[in-house]
């Protein structure tokens, strides 16, 4: 089937019909910490995190299919990358630098995920570091006619957060 490549700003826009396909990543080992908080999330702690990837698009590949999911290897391996037994610091964290000094001994492996881009340990800026992370290898490998449109995670059954395109 034919498909109509979008922009940037039209795929965050939204325009017309779409389809969309879901897939979940996960339960992925790692640990965070919320230095601003006052209660018991400030300490260093982890969860088996699972991501969801709403993908959208408004033409079916020749498959009949929005995002072959059997085709998402490269993704898996991303986030293994940055997130498998990974302890998430926030690039602000007045701890930051024993955290690195952990690092360097092996005692963590360490992700700083950067707050001036909007990123963050907590599950609702690791949905947009996730996004932000992702999206072009979704881009490249569909030649653009498949986006992003939601990244939702979660840290347990109980707690998530979402981060959607509209």
């Amino acid at each position: 089937m034919p498909y109509k490549k979008k922009t940037s700003k039209e795929w965050q826009q939204g325009s017309g019909s779409e389809f969309t396909a879901t897939k979940r990543f996960g339960p992925i080992s790692v640990g965070h910490r919320q230095w601003r908080d006052e209660g018991h999330c400030r300490f260093a702690h982890g969860y088996g995190r699972h991501i969801e990837f709403t993908f959208a698009c408004e033409e079916l590949d020749d498959k009949g299919w929005v995002m072959d999911f059997g085709g998402l290897k490269d993704v898996k391996k991303r986030i293994d990358q940055e997130w498998d037994h990974r302890m998430l610091i926030a690039s602000d964290d007045p701890l930051l630098d024993i955290f690195k000094d952990l690092h360097g001994k092996d005692g963590v492996n360490l992700n700083i995920m950067n707050v001036e881009l909007g990123w963050g340990p907590g599950i609702e800026a690791s949905c947009k570091f996730m996004y932000d992370t992702i999206s072009t290898i979704i881009t490249v490998q569909t030649n653009g006619r498949v986006w992003i449109k939601k990244v939702q995670i979660w840290e347990h059954e109980n707690n998530s957060a979402t981060y959607e395109i509209e």
